[in-house]
């Protein structure tokens, strides 16, 4: 087990973006949720999480998701997985709920260093997350 990483950017436009890297499982699920909903909490916006660097999800990730997407859905917003490996698409594909992965998956994943740097202003970090 490699464990999980994960930092999120917070754009002006109130959506976030979650990065997650490693392993995702019954040990690691519990630091995506409370990242994820670390997430909401900061912002009034739509929450995207970027997959593309989670080489495993077993049943314990599947739930923080779908936990998420229903937080979401509630509170009028859209949560976004986006760019699932093929070990995290078949989590999905197996218990049938592919339909919460983005659609846009021709997109290029988005990457930390993409993001434009933010001047300082007073409200939620720009980026939080355990690297």
């Amino acid at each position: 087990m490699t464990g999980v990483r994960a930092m999120t950017l917070y754009r002006r436009d109130g959506r976030a973006t979650v990065f997650l890297a490693g392993e995702i499982d019954a040990d690691t699920a519990p630091a995506v949720g409370a990242a994820v909903d670390d997430s909401f909490s900061r912002e009034t916006g739509d929450v995207d999480i970027e997959l593309a660097d989670v080489s495993f999800c077993d049943a314990s990730g599947l739930n923080v998701f779908l936990a998420a997407a229903l937080n979401a859905d509630a509170s009028g917003r859209r949560l976004r997985l986006r760019h699932p490996t093929p070990a995290v698409r078949r989590v999905f594909d197996l218990t049938g709920t592919a339909t919460l992965l983005d659609a846009a998956q021709a997109e290029p994943p988005y990457r930390p260093q993409d993001f434009a740097p933010m001047s300082p202003v007073p409200g939620p970090l720009a980026a939080s997350g355990d690297q």
